[in-house]
């Protein structure tokens, strides 16, 4: 009798237990299926810039695909030395774009550009903020297609 009076008051706040607690709802974003790459991060990060070089060149705004990244570099000039500040580095980034209307006859662009933040360098200081700013892109060479 002791053995199944123990068994049902087990079964009792298993049973219980369950519907007690209430279980919230968790606000996720929801995940996209689809492949990105670390090419795509890093066009994402300097596409306005980029949509800024190509109006220029062109004068006008401009549909633009990118095809292919060939090279990013991190260039150094200076000597880096501790203690010093005479170490300047950047990213160099070495890219083919589609320019235009596909419907229209777009033209192959090949972009060099450099990529500057405070944080690229041998001496820079480690960054206090983790906020993404400061970061500059240049246009180094331009050559249309």
């Amino acid at each position: 009798m002791l053995k199944k009076t123990t068994f049902l008051l087990i079964m009792s706040v298993v049973m219980l237990s369950s519907s007690v607690f209430a279980k919230g709802k968790e606000d996720t974003p929801e995940r996209v299926n689809g492949y990105v790459s670390t090419e795509d991060i890093l066009l994402s990060l300097i596409e306005p810039k980029l949509n800024k070089i190509v109006k220029d060149q062109y004068g006008k705004e401009m549909i633009i695909n990118p095809l292919k990244i060939h090279d990013v570099a991190n260039m150094l000039k200076g000597t880096c030395e501790k203690g010093t500040d005479s170490c300047d580095g950047w990213f160099q980034l070495d890219l083919t774009i589609l320019v235009g209307e596909p419907s229209e006859n777009p033209k192959i662009d090949s972009i060099i550009l450099k990529i500057d933040a405070p944080n690229i360098g041998g001496t820079a200081p480690h960054l206090v903020s983790e906020e993404i700013k400061d970061i500059k892109v240049e246009l180094v060479k331009y050559i249309k297609g």
